[in-house]
């Protein structure tokens, strides 16, 4: 910056005026490129933390609903655990009347063979299932501990970069901020002295500068269009899934979903139905309880009775049927051996569509050891579910409501620029252009650099047509820190800074451009 003094003695001779004169436009030309880079740190820095905001809220959410799946996990062990100490305590109250020796020593009526087979055979089945449903239970309380182990870390980690981001992006956003008034007021000095030397209106001068700079940047916008030879549309074949962290390295186990009790005859089981095989058992558990209560009905002096065959008789009374449907005969005068009824009771026996429904939970066992024995069966990819922002790719589309939308804004003085803003009335750039696309139906992501690499088709500048998205990087495109929406006419509306705002400008007001527009 020349003194006042040295611009005074510079009028006195044409070759130290001339000299002033590139002495000053270098100087106007240094300070502009001073600020647009204090300017594009911040952006880049804004964009990145952006970024970061949406991986730490995602690596959070997810730590947090593994801790939750934990809690469930081990309530199902504890299920599971109860189950088989009911088995445990059932064969100790009962004796050999619950064995299997028992059952097939026991005289009775029918002294039906394949009827005491088929009951043995049930009451192992359902025994192995809840044996099986308790191991499988340790496992997966074992995989959701460590499946939560590695997303405490992610999130740990995630969270740090988020913190380091945001001290990025403060320092250099005040950076940014403290360069704009000083600069500016550089060049109104630099601009009153090529004035002075020049014996014109500053006005005047100015407009020479901002005119003469105009030019320089459509040179380089035309240089960036020059070197794509081919102009050419290509599809983004691996546009990546936007709105979605990286899977964690460790599988994620099989879910559980937390369910209040259907049945007031619940007692001391938690509010959980973590998987189809908890609610088979707890139907096996509550129907022979049911089958034991018609039984007493017919003669009251029985009553005491269904208390002994508790363990034996509604279990056995449930499978056997499966194995008497081929007889007709058979089943109804061995479902009557050990309570030696009349044949009174017989047509009372039509209770036994009660225990039809009952095979029904044996079906449901099946898929119990596919979905539940480890969790490496059926890994769930980590979703994000929040998701979550994914895109929609729509070629060809409409855009006329997008770019209206986009006008009106700029048009609008209540609406500004502020960087990381959402909107309705502050936006950045590329919260801007989400917004915008919204209006017609198209589905963008947050942050410019993701706007860009989920992109489904990439074109050159140009081919450029209204709709198109255009964006500048510092990096040679590994990340980007603006976008802009394409009008036609070679002119954009975006999104620009604090000072600029939201505005329509000529696309070479786009700094650093990137060479390839995104198109949806």
């Amino acid at each position: 910056m020349p003194t006042a003094a040295e611009v005074e003695a510079a009028k006195g001779d044409k070759a130290a005026t001339d000299a002033m004169i590139s002495r000053l436009e270098s100087s106007l030309a240094a300070s502009r490129d001073q600020l647009e880079q204090a300017e594009t740190e911040a952006l880049q820095a804004q964009d990145v933390l952006l970024t970061a905001t949406e991986e730490r809220d995602a690596r959070v959410a997810e730590a947090d609903r593994a801790r939750e799946q934990v809690k469930l996990a081990k309530t199902y062990l504890d299920q599971s655990r109860e189950a088989v100490g009911n088995i445990a305590a059932d064969l100790y109250r009962g004796g050999a009347s619950s064995s299997t020796l028992g059952i097939l020593l026991q005289d009775d009526e029918s002294n039906d063979v394949f009827y005491k087979a088929a009951t043995i055979d049930a009451l192992s089945q359902s025994q192995s299932h809840k044996l099986n449903s308790a191991a499988e239970a340790q496992a997966l309380v074992d995989a959701w501990q460590d499946y939560s182990s590695a997303a405490e870390k992610a999130a740990k980690k995630a969270t740090e970069d988020y913190d380091q981001a945001a001290s990025t992006a403060n320092s250099t956003l005040n950076r940014y901020e403290s360069a704009v008034d000083p600069q500016r007021k550089l060049r109104d000095e630099l601009i009153g002295h090529l004035a002075t030397l020049q014996e014109q209106e500053e006005a005047e001068v100015r407009k020479q500068v901002e005119k003469a700079e105009a030019k320089a940047d459509e040179e380089k916008l035309d240089s960036v269009i020059a070197q794509d030879t081919e102009p050419k549309v290509e599809d983004n074949e691996q546009a990546p899934t936007v709105g979605q962290v990286t899977p964690l390295t460790v599988e994620k186990p099989q879910e559980l979903a937390a369910s209040e009790p259907e049945d007031s005859q619940e007692q001391d089981k938690p509010n959980v139905a973590p998987t189809p095989e908890a609610e088979t058992e707890q139907a096996e558990e509550e129907k022979p309880q049911e089958a034991a209560k018609p039984a007493p009905k017919p003669e009251q002096s029985k009553a005491p009775e269904p208390e002994q065959p508790k363990a034996e008789k509604p279990k056995a009374t449930e499978k056997p049927e499966e194995t008497s449907k081929p007889k007709a005969d058979k089943p109804k005068e061995s479902t009557k051996p050990k309570t030696e009824k009349p044949k009174a009771e017989e047509p009372k026996e039509t209770a036994k569509p009660k225990p039809k429904p009952k095979p029904q939970p044996q079906p449901q066992a099946t898929p119990k050891p596919t979905p539940k024995p480890k969790p490496k069966p059926q890994p769930k990819p980590q979703v994000t579910e929040k998701p979550k922002e994914t895109i929609t790719p729509q070629s060809s589309s409409n855009y006329s409501a997008a770019i209206s939308w986009a006008m009106k804004t700029a048009n609008d003085p209540s609406k500004y620029y502020v960087f990381g803003a959402n909107g309705p009335n502050a936006f950045d750039c590329s919260s801007f252009a989400q917004r915008a696309f919204a209006q017609s139906g198209i589905s963008l992501p947050r942050s410019s650099t993701q706007q860009y690499q989920a992109a489904p088709q990439y074109v050159s500048l140009s081919q450029l047509r209204p709709g198109d998205l255009v964006f500048s990087s510092s990096n040679g495109g590994a990340s980007m820190y603006h976008v802009a929406i394409y009008i036609g006419n070679g002119q954009v509306v975006h999104a620009r800074n604090p000072q600029a705002g939201i505005s329509v400008t000529p696309l070479s007001y786009v700094n650093n451009i990137m060479p390839r527009a995104a198109r949806y």
